[in-house]
């Protein structure tokens, strides 16, 4: 292993990228060297206030300041193809946000270019690395609760921090899209194995948005394990995440929001700090997450993700995971269109199992 420090390259200044770059500034053998945003200012602000030395607002004149090995890709979701395409075909190591692609053909084409490339490619999906869930999934792996039956997750919120995730042309999708992915990529894990059909009903019930604000998914495994994602931007009071697991022998239940928090806070007056993700307002009962950026997952995410680049190791989930990902979502896109269950077909690449 190299003694080296590796280079990164963020692509994005969003509030995923504000994520990242605390995690950054915490680990040892990695430097982040320049960001790329798409606004001057934006940028250049994200850039100071992360202590990066080169801002840019393009490929090439990312490209024309230090030299790198690896990007975050950050951006939102119609520029991970293009972006990631560029990254590859210059040789640099990828780590993209979820979801991979907008569609199953987008991963595919970013599959394929990263393999060519023959560099390090990373799915960024936080959930499989987050404390809580590693537990749970090394509880159910460990035959704790028997056969896992019957798997219901949810994860729901007012709403995403970015105008950009309300257009579908920009998104590609909204609260499946958005929320979804990550249930969808824990049950895979879990079970080894990806779902045969779905079932999904994804209307827009509040904001006004060509997305879905709301979704709902019944996912049916090969292996007789049925899953249900429930996803929603519609959901007044912070943050809510829930999992359950019914076994053939006992069963798991998670749960994080506000109410679930250890530490509590009451403010009379107007509270002018961060405390949570999606927190509505800033008075009254409060709920700080501490180090949000480790509880959720990001930090051995990144972690994990640099480590491969040094040894020259596979990621635990590569874009192979995120294609499956994809495949899944379009087909329960489809399924949504239609009101009818949706073949979803066979998995690629890697095995999903953890």
């Amino acid at each position: 292993m190299s003694n080296t420090p590796v280079r990164v390259a963020m692509l994005g200044t969003g509030f995923i990228a504000e994520f990242r770059a605390q995690v950054y500034a915490r680990l040892q053998g990695v430097e982040v060297v320049a960001v790329l945003g798409r606004d001057v200012e934006k940028t250049r602000a994200f850039a100071a206030r992360t202590g990066i030395k080169h801002p840019a607002v393009s490929w090439d004149q990312l490209m024309s300041g230090p030299d790198f090995d690896a990007v975050d890709l950050c951006l939102p979701n119609n520029r991970h193809l293009e972006y990631g395409l560029l990254a590859a075909a210059a040789g640099k190591h990828i780590l993209c946000e979820k979801p991979l692609g907008m569609t199953e053909a987008e991963g595919q084409q970013m599959l394929a270019a990263a393999e060519k490339a023959g560099i390090i490619h990373a799915y960024g999906e936080n959930m499989i690395y987050a404390p809580d869930f590693r537990e749970i999934l090394d509880i159910v792996a460990a035959g704790t609760i028997g056969k896992p039956l019957w798997v219901r997750g949810r994860e729901a919120h007012f709403g995403p921090h970015s105008p950009w995730f309300w257009k579908r042309a920009e998104s590609g999708g909204g609260s499946l899209m958005d929320m979804g992915c990550h249930l969808i990529a824990v049950f895979n894990m879990m079970l080894g194995e990806a779902p045969t059909s779905v079932l999904c009903h994804a209307p827009t019930l509040h904001h006004d948005t060509d997305c879905d604000d709301v979704s709902l998914a019944l996912l049916q495994y090969p292996g007789g394990t049925l899953g249900q994602c429930e996803a929603s931007w519609i959901q007044r009071g912070g943050m809510q995440v829930t999992l359950e697991i019914s076994g053939s022998e006992g069963m798991v239940t998670y749960d994080r929001s506000g109410l679930s928090q250890p530490i509590k806070v009451f403010a009379r007056n107007q509270v002018q700090r961060y405390f949570s993700e999606k927190v509505e307002h800033d008075r009254g009962w409060l709920f700080p997450t501490v180090d949000e950026y480790w509880r959720y997952g990001y930090y051995d995410q990144i972690r994990h993700f640099v480590d491969c680049i040094s040894s020259g190791s596979r990621p635990k989930v590569t874009f192979a995971d995120g294609v499956v990902v994809n495949r899944i979502m379009d087909a329960a896109y489809a399924s949504a269109k239609s009101g009818t269950w949706q073949s979803i077909g066979q998995s690629i690449g890697q095995s999903i199992k953890g």
